[in-house]
């Protein structure tokens, strides 16, 4: 039997407002209006914020329901309200029409047994390091179990090949914890086989990032993401007591890091832990180098491959011909390589748009 997996990063999606008297009064814009007074900005702002959102959350359940996914992991998500807020108000909307369109005609008892293929009943984020307070979570048509990793810390990477230096210099003590966010440890059933997956949102590059004028910020940040990716690694070997090739796992999320660019491989990359020794497979190589990318940086015109779904060898294996889907309709018309294809409805130049990621989802069987 198999399972469509996704990860996607929702970009904000918030149920708060948040100011915190940080806005200068030069920057207090509100659309092409300035406000100088910093009540009636905020006022205005929250107003304007919320309006935008409403076109853009439409156009992110859109992406969601487009990627059918059994299973999504999540990035940057506010809180368990913000997600069940996003879920009743956009997302169940649409899977209920597409619902309604694909079983029109049946009786009342079958299209209550076949409800669960359609609508995400189980629905987590578990509050992580970030002091945004954008989290990771989980929508699922089954039942999952999880489990946060959000307190582990450096001393838990003690024997990991750091540059334990370079570290103490950025102010890391053994006791600070290793992950910006989390890495949210979920086991799903599938067919009676088990497979664990690992939703990751790994360090940001310090702002827009680019590959020309962003790199050096790329390669400042880079020795968190090598730590956090360390652990990750860590994490599956120890849950798979030492043998993680024989077992069913994925790696997925918002890694910010990339290794090539248009198949030219990138400096400064934190990811090749992953890949070292063949501890994961990446089936997104099975792509057109050109066409492996979920996200564009304007600065710098680089289309990059920030979002992953890595596979076990065992997965690897038994999945040989699989290669993931991105789904790139949600993405604004500025984005180049993609101007005369399709996108939804209102989708903007800059803005709306589903996100600034795109979702990346795969069907695979999962061995016994």
């Amino acid at each position: 039997m198999s399972i469509r997996i996704a990860t996607f990063n929702l970009e904000n999606l918030f149920s708060r407002f948040d100011f915190g008297g940080r806005v200068s009064r030069e920057a207090r814009v509100v659309g092409s209006f300035a406000v100088p007074e910093k009540d009636e900005y905020e006022t205005l702002r929250m107003a304007f914020e919320a309006v935008a959102s409403d076109d853009t959350r439409q156009l992110t359940a859109l992406a969601m329901a487009d990627a059918r996914a059994d299973l999504f992991c999540l990035q940057e998500v506010d809180s368990q309200q913000a997600l069940d807020i996003f879920n009743a108000n956009y997302l169940r909307p649409v899977l209920r029409q597409r619902f309604a369109q694909a079983t029109k005609g049946w009786d009342e008892a079958d299209r209550h047994a076949h409800d669960a293929e359609f609508f995400y009943d189980y629905r987590h984020v578990i509050s992580g390091n970030d002091t945004r307070g954008i989290d990771v979570g989980v929508m699922s048509k089954r039942p999952v179990g999880l489990k946060s990793n959000a307190a582990i810390t450096y001393e838990f990477l003690s024997d990991a090949p750091l540059d334990w230096a370079a570290l103490e210099e950025h102010g890391i003590q053994r006791s600070d914890r290793v992950l910006r966010r989390d890495c949210l440890m979920i086991d799903v059933e599938v067919d009676g086989a088990e497979l664990t997956i690992f939703n990751c949102h790994l360090k940001s590059m310090n702002g827009n990032g680019s590959i020309r004028s962003g790199s050096d910020r790329r390669a400042h940040s880079q020795v968190f993401r090598l730590a956090e990716v360390w652990a990750i690694r860590k994490l599956v070997e120890l849950r798979f007591l030492g043998h993680p090739e024989r077992a069913n796992w994925i790696i997925c999320g918002d890694f910010n890091d990339f290794v090539d660019v248009d198949g030219v491989p990138a400096q400064h990359s934190a990811l090749g832990p992953f890949f070292e020794n063949g501890f994961a497979i990446d089936p997104m190589r099975r792509r057109n180098a050109m066409d492996r990318w979920t996200h564009y940086y304007a600065e710098g015109d680089s289309h990059v491959q920030l979002d992953y779904i890595l596979l076990s060898p065992k997965l690897a294996q038994a999945n040989p011909d699989v290669v993931p889907e991105v789904i790139r309709k949600g993405l604004p018309y500025r984005v180049p390589r993609i101007e005369h294809e399709d996108r939804y409805p209102r989708i903007g130049w800059a803005r709306p748009k589903a996100s600034d990621h795109c979702p990346v989802v795969i069907e695979i069987e999962v061995p016994k």
